[in-house]
C-alpha cells in the first residue's frame, strides 16, 4: 500500500493539465481566434470590418477594469467556483455571438469575455502553479501558456472551415460549445483551491511540512498593502507597460513586409513564425526564469531587440532574415506573460501574489489597448514603417532598464529570502500547509 501511494501521480499534475486545457480551449478561442470572424460578420451586419473589431477593445478595457478585483476574487473565493463561473461567461458569450444582430450586442458579449479573461488568461496559470507546485514553477508557467498558441494553430483553420462551410454564426456556436465541453469539466473536476484539499503539500515541498487542523494552506511573503506601498511594485507593473508597448508591434509585421515586397503567402507565414517562437519561448524562459529571473529578463528582451533589428535591417535581404526576426520577437512575446508573472513571484512571494500581480496585470492589460492606437497613428503620421520599427527598438532598450532597475530594487525586499514573516491562508478543504519559496532574482 506505501509503496503504490509512493508512485501516485501528485494531484498538482491534474490542476495543471486543467490550465493547459483552459488556455487551449477556453482563452484561445476567445482572444486568438476572434480575427477570422471580422471580414463575414461585419459584411452580414453591413458595417467594416475595422468597425466591427472594436468590440475586441472593450474586451480589453472590461479585462483591465476586472483585474482589478480579479485578484481578490481569486483569492477570497474558492478558485475551482471561480473558474468556473469564467469558463461559464466565455462559453456563453461565444454562443450567444452566434445570434447577435447587432454591434452593441457584441460589445455586451466582449465585456463579459473581457471580465472573465481577467482571471483566465492572466492569473489562472500563475496562481495556481504557485499554489500547487514549489519546483519548476517557471517551467509549468511556460508550459500552460503555450497551449494558447497551440489552440491557436489548431482553431483558426477549424474555424474557418466552419465559416466557409456553415457561417460564421456556426463557428461562433462550435467555439462556444467547444469551450463549454472542454473548459467546464477541467475548472469543475480538476481545479481544487490547494493542496490541503487533497491532504497533500505542494510538489517538490518537504513532506515534513507543517499539517494542521485548519484546513487551511500557509504561504509566506508579501501583504497586498505591503505591496502597494513598496516603490518597486509600480517599477514592476511599468516593465509590464512598456513591455506591452512592445509587444504591439506584432499587429504591424505582416503589414510592414508587404513593404519589402513579399508576397501575401509570405506576409501571412510572419504571424506564424511569431506565434511558433512565443510557443517555444514561453517553455524557454520558464525554464530560464526557474534559474534565475534576471537571465529570464536578459533573455526575453535581448530577443526582443534582436528580432526587430534584423527585420528592420535584414528584412529585406531574405526570407530567412525576415522569419528569424519574427521568431525572435515571438519569443520576446512570450516574456509579457511569463517573465512579468515570474518576476512578481521572486520579489514578492507567494502569500498575496495574485493581487499583487493583478496590479501589474492592469497596467499590461491598459497598456495593450492603447497602444495598437499610438503605433497606428505613427505610421500614418509618417508614411511608413520605419519610424515604428525604431521606436519598438527605443522602447526595448527602455524594457531592459526599467527590468534590471526592478530587480535590483526586489533584490532588497525583504520577502525574497523569507526574511518576511507575513503568511497567507489559503482556504481549503483538508490540511495547513506552511509554505517558504526560494526565487533566484
Amino acid at each position: 500500500m506505501g509503496s503504490n501511494a509512493k508512485k501516485r501521480v501528485h494531484f498538482g499534475f491534474f490542476v495543471l493539465f486543467a490550465c493547459c486545457a483552459i488556455c487551449f480551449s477556453t482563452v484561445t478561442l476567445s482572444f486568438n481566434t476572434v480575427g477570422i470572424f471580422y471580414v463575414p460578420a461585419s459584411a452580414e451586419l453591413g458595417i467594416d470590418a475595422g468597425r466591427f473589431g472594436t468590440y475586441i477593445s472593450v474586451q480589453y478595457l472590461a479585462m483591465s477594469l476586472a483585474m482589478i478585483f480579479g485578484g481578490k476574487v481569486l483569492y477570497r473565493f474558492n478558485a475551482r467556483v471561480v473558474l468556473s463561473v469564467c469558463v461559464a461567461m466565455v462559453s456563453l458569450g461565444l454562443l450567444s455571438m452566434s445570434t447577435f444582430t447587432a454591434l452593441w450586442q457584441f460589445y455586451c458579449a466582449g465585456a463579459i469575455i473581457g471580465a472573465a479573461n481577467s482571471i483566465l488568461l492572466y492569473l489562472m496559470v500563475p496562481t495556481m502553479i504557485d499554489r500547487w507546485f514549489k519546483e519548476r514553477v517557471g517551467f509549468f508557467v511556460g508550459v500552460a501558456l503555450c497551449f494558447t498558441g497551440i489552440g491557436a494553430i489548431i482553431f483558426n483553420p477549424i474555424g474557418g472551415f466552419f465559416i466557409d462551410s456553415f457561417g460564421w454564426r456556426a463557428g461562433y456556436l462550435a467555439f462556444g460549445l467547444i469551450s463549454a465541453c472542454i473548459g467546464f469539466p477541467c475548472a469543475a473536476f480538476l481545479i481544487r483551491n490547494a493542496p490541503a484539499d487533497k491532504g497533500l503539500v505542494r510538489y517538490g515541498e518537504k513532506a515534513s511540512a507543517r499539517l494542521g487542523k485548519s484546513g487551511d494552506t500557509v504561504l509566506e511573503g508579501a501583504t497586498f498593502s505591503q505591496a502597494l506601498r513598496t516603490p518597486v511594485l509600480y517599477m514592476v507593473a511599468l516593465y509590464a507597460g512598456v513591455a506591452d508597448i512592445g509587444l504591439t508591434l506584432n499587429y504591424y509585421l505582416p503589414a510592414y513586409a508587404t513593404t519589402l515586397g513579399y508576397s501575401v503567402l509570405v506576409v501571412s507565414s510572419i504571424a506564424s513564425a511569431v506565434l511558433v517562437g512565443q510557443l517555444l519561448g514561453k517553455l524557454l524562459l520558464g525554464f530560464i526564469n526557474d534559474i534565475s529571473v534576471k537571465a529570464g529578463v536578459f533573455a526575453a528582451v535581448t530577443s526582443g531587440i534582436l528580432g526587430i533589428g534584423i527585420m528592420t535591417f535584414l528584412g529585406g535581404t531574405g526570407l530567412i532574415a525576415l522569419y528569424v526576426g519574427a521568431f525572435l520577437f515571438g519569443v520576446f512575446f512570450a516574456s509579457t506573460t511569463v517573465t512579468t508573472s515570474l518576476m512578481t513571484r521572486g520579489i514578492f512571494g507567494s502569500r498575496d501574489y495574485g493581487r499583487i500581480f493583478s496590479v501589474v496585470a492592469t497596467v499590461a492589460s491598459l497598456s495593450s489597448a492603447f497602444s495598437s492606437a499610438i503605433w497606428g497613428a505613427l505610421i500614418e503620421a509618417t508614411g511608413g514603417y520605419y519610424a515604428m520599427l525604431y521606436g519598438g527598438l527605443g522602447v526595448m532598450f527602455i524594457v531592459y532598464i526599467i527590468g534590471f532597475a526592478a530587480l535590483a530594487m526586489g533584490k532588497r525586499s525583504p520577502w525574497v529570502n523569507g526574511s518576511c514573516a507575513a503568511e497567507q491562508t489559503v482556504k481549503a478543504e483538508g490540511s495547513e500547509v506552511s509554505a517558504v519559496d526560494d526565487v533566484s532574482l
